[in-house]
Parts: C-alpha cells; structure tokens; sequence
C-alpha cells in the first residue's frame, strides 16, 4: 500500500451490531444494507466473540461498550470490576473488608441508617443483585436495624417490565436476613443519567434527600402498576418515596453499588460535592460516608471499594501509534465518546499527542425510536473533512445507531438504524477505499440489534452474547488467511491492525491475530 499518510487505516465500530443466524426478531438481517451485504461476500471477514471471558466478564454475561472498547483498545482481556467484585464474594473477602465494617459500625454506634443504592438487575452491566446482597448480609452481621434499600429499575439490560422479578427476590432476601426496607423506587432514566440532564437526576435526588418531599400511600407493587398503566416501563419509572423514614438525612452512610462509573457520576456528584449548584440540594445534609463501588470520577468525595486506578494499562493500541508519531482521529457522538477515548485507551482520559478527538453532540431525546438516523450523518461528514483537509494515519470511528436504537426494543426503528448505518458505510467505502486508498477495519464491541424481539415476539432490549463480526475492507481485498469464527475475541484486533501496519505488537497485548 502508499505511505499511510496517504492511505488512512480505519477502526469503524458499529456499536451493538452483532452477528445472529436467526432472522425473526434480527434488525440487521431485516434491514436493507446493500453495502454490508455485498462486503460479507466481497471481503475477508470472520467473527470474534465479544462477550463473558473475551472481554473479562464472568462467562455467559453478554459484553457491553465499556469493556468491549477497553478490550478493543487495550488487545488483551481486562479483568472487569463485576469479575472482581464476583471473586470477591466467592472466597469471602468482600464481606470481610475491615474498612466497610467499621463504617456500618458506626453507623451502628450512632444510631444512624444505612443506605443502599444502585441499579437492581442481574445483567451485570452496571451492577449486580447479588452485590447488593453482599452488603445486606455486611449490615446483618454488624447488627445494622436501619437499612433501607433505593432501587433503580432497570429495563434496558433487562426486559422492559421485568422489575418485579427483581423485586421480589430482594423483598424475600430482606425477609430472610431480617432487616431492610425497599424505601424508594426510581426509573434508572432518572437515577443512572450520563450526559448532564440534570433535570432528570434533580428528580432522583430530591426523593432521596428534600424532607418536604412526602412518601406516597402505596407499597412497590401499586407504585409499579401505576407506572406501567402510565405508560412507563421500569427504565422510565418516576421517582417516588415509598417510606419517609427511609430519606437520606444527615449522619446517615449511602453505598453506590452500581460499578460501572458513567451512569453513576452525576448523582454521586450531587449527593456529595459541597459546592454543587445546578440544581438545589439539600445543604444541610451531612453524610457519615459514601462508598462507591468502583472510581466514578477522580474529584468526587467518596470512598472506592475497587479502585481501578491501582492498575494502570500501558502499551495501548494508541499509545502504540502515538510512539510511532502516527495522527489519531477518534470520532464519536456524546453516547459513545467516552468510549473512544477513556475506555478504548485503557480508561486513560488525558489527549494524547497527535491525537484529534471530535464530539459530536447526541440528540436530546427520551429514547431515539423517532430520530433513528442520531448523529451518523454528522460524524461521516466531519471524517470526509478531514480527509478532505488533513489526512490522519489512522481513524476510530463510533456508530452509535445499533446500540442505541436497539435498546429501544422497538423494530422497525432499529431497522432504520442499521439502514443509516449502511448509507454511512457507502460513503466512506468512497472517500477511504477509493479516494485515499485506505482500508475499512469493521468491527463491533458487543451484540444488541441482531436480537431485538425475543423468542415469543416480545421487546429485548438488552445487550446480546452474540459474536460480532470484524471485517478488512479495501480496494483490492487482502490476500490473507482469516481466523475461523468465533475462534478468537475482540482482544485481537488490536494487534491485527499493529500487524498490518507493521508496527511492533507489545509484549502485553494477545499474541493471537485475525490474520
């Protein structure tokens, strides 16, 4: 090939496009896409396994952006948090950890509450129920009789109405355990937002700390049915206090359980910065501590249970071209954009030298059923600038659509999507392969589009363990030997792409190759 200045080597990952045999409930395969289409005949291209052990997760959960850029960006499989709380659990250390003992301690000593808060699922994508249990059986065994429980209804990583499953597992473990109450509900819409609604968390938060805000009548089970008869499926459950005794008041401890950082830095930040001003909080309060499970952001006042910061990930795939004085570009619209930086650059957030990074603002929007197309037309056009102006050696490129849309669970928009995806495609196969000579990497971080109805025609709007596909799209297609799919996982690209444009693969990355 030309010098790479001249020839771009593309990384273009389809967030949530998974491969599916299966047609019923397969947006992808439904979809029209003559481009895709054509290049699966036309190109070399195999299928890499993007879920459990392949992306450090426990095996059988399916993969999510954050560890499947992480893997990407890293090439090899990091350990996840959910993995190490998991192991945790297992040999009995984490109901041991002397520093959250003594802090349920004094809250025992004081006559104070403990609160537990965070995404009640077992998906393992954000939190797991059974964490959530750890803590309980913690509080039970320092003889804690103030414990009350926040749940965030899931409904995205989970089936849309699946919260009283959920539920009632946790109402017949507090049963069990013999303390604990569930002391308010709150659609993860509100609690778990990402991208600075504040409006939305002003509502989470307010439930859980104005003591002018008063408790409604009704048990979980009537809060829930009148939700649904609202129209509002678990992610979108309004906030409500269910048990005025169990608002956070001052003394009390609150555990954050959720591990995964993204959704869970804006509420943190509101119940925990002295100075926060974006919306009125409750100044009085005065908190005995804050746990949460993993660092969601270096400048919050809290107490991190596993710091990830402890192990930092040195010879990125990035950190790789940057050594070798190559141009990055990475693109992506707000959803993703963390995930081509931080993430896919082993949760690194500094700009590295030579390096572009272009946000692309997301649509505003309660979910994107009316506005499948999101930012994709935006995020192509900024790429034929550059080609047009500077030319980069390499290029990350996040399409959100598949993801996105797909976790809407509604059909015909997530066939729209992927429709829009394939119309992107198009036009950079013109302005990379053909103008510039340059070649298309295409890949996925995880599967969710190719299974958007179930087995009995019911919205799914989760993630899938489905492989996802890796393709090689150039002018004239590569005269390579392909991995046999699903042989080898997402942790090989990175070294695959190294390989090609002969650059020393480092000594941590896999060894395996795709070709």
């Amino acid at each position: 090939m030309e010098n790479l200045k001249k020839a771009p080597v593309f990384l273009v990952i389809l967030d949530g496009f998974g491969f599916n045999s299966l047609q019923d409930g397969n947006a992808i395969a439904a979809a029209k896409m003559p481009t895709w289409n054509s290049w699966l005949k036309k190109y070399p291209n195999t299928l890499l396994n993007a879920s459990g052990g392949a992306v450090g997760l426990p095996e059988g959960f399916m993969g999510n952006s954050e560890v499947g850029h992480l893997t990407i960006g890293s090439g090899r499989v990091v350990k996840s948090v959910l993995a190490k709380v998991d192991d945790a659990i297992k040999d009995g250390s984490f109901v041991k950890n002397e520093k959250i003992l003594n802090l349920f301690k004094k809250l025992k000593d004081e006559n104070k509450s403990l609160h537990l808060m965070g995404l009640l699922s077992d998906a393992g994508v954000h939190s797991h129920i059974d964490h959530l249990f750890a803590f309980l059986e913690m509080a039970k065994n320092v003889g804690l009789k103030n414990v009350y429980v926040h749940p965030f209804l899931d409904g995205r990583d989970t089936s849309p109405k699946s919260a009283t499953k959920y539920l009632n597992q946790l109402e017949s473990f507090l049963q069990k355990i013999g303390i604990g109450k569930i002391a308010s509900l709150h659609g993860r819409f509100y609690a778990m937002d990402r991208d600075r609604n504040w409006d939305r968390v002003e509502k989470s938060c307010n439930i859980l700390t104005q003591p002018e805000i008063v408790s409604t009548e009704m048990n979980w089970q009537e809060a829930l049915k009148k939700s649904y008869e609202n129209g509002d499926s678990d992610e979108f459950v309004k906030p409500i206090l269910l048990d005025e005794k169990g608002r956070v008041q001052s003394g009390d401890g609150v555990v954050f359980f959720n591990f995964r950082p993204d959704r869970a830095r804006e509420l943190t930040e509101c119940l925990t910065n002295p100075n926060f001003k974006l919306f009125k909080v409750n100044k009085d309060l005065k908190l005995s501590f804050f746990v949460c499970m993993s660092c969601y952001a270096s400048n919050l006042n809290a107490f991190v249970l596993f710091d990830e910061d402890e192990v930092k990930i040195q010879n990125t795939f990035l950190n790789v071209l940057v050594k070798n004085n190559k141009k990055i570009f990475a693109i992506a619209e707000t959803e993703k954009y963390a995930h081509v930086t931080y993430f896919f650059n082993g949760m690194n957030e500094e700009n590295l030298p030579n390096e572009i990074r272009i946000l692309i603002p997301s649509v505003k929007t309660k979910n994107y059923i009316q506005c499948p197309q999101m930012s994709a037309n935006e995020i192509t056009q900024k790429i034929v600038e550059s080609l047009n102006d500077d030319v980069c050696d390499f290029y990350l490129v996040n399409y959100a659509n598949a993801d996105m849309v797909g976790h809407s669970a509604d059909f015909e928009a997530t066939i729209k999507a992927c429709e829009v995806l394939d119309q992107q495609l198009t036009i950079l196969y013109k302005e990379v392969v053909l103008n510039k000579n340059g070649i298309l990497f295409v890949t996925a971080d995880h599967g969710n589009a190719e299974c958007v109805l179930d087995e009995q025609g019911n919205p799914k709007s989760c993630h899938t363990t489905n492989p996802v596909p890796f393709m090689a799209v150039s002018k004239e297609p590569l005269n390579i030997k392909i991995a046999a799919p699903i042989k080898l996982g997402i942790s090989s690209i990175a070294p695959t792409i190294l390989k090609f444009m002969k650059l020393d693969i480092p000594k941590e990355m896999t060894d395996k190759t795709i070709f």
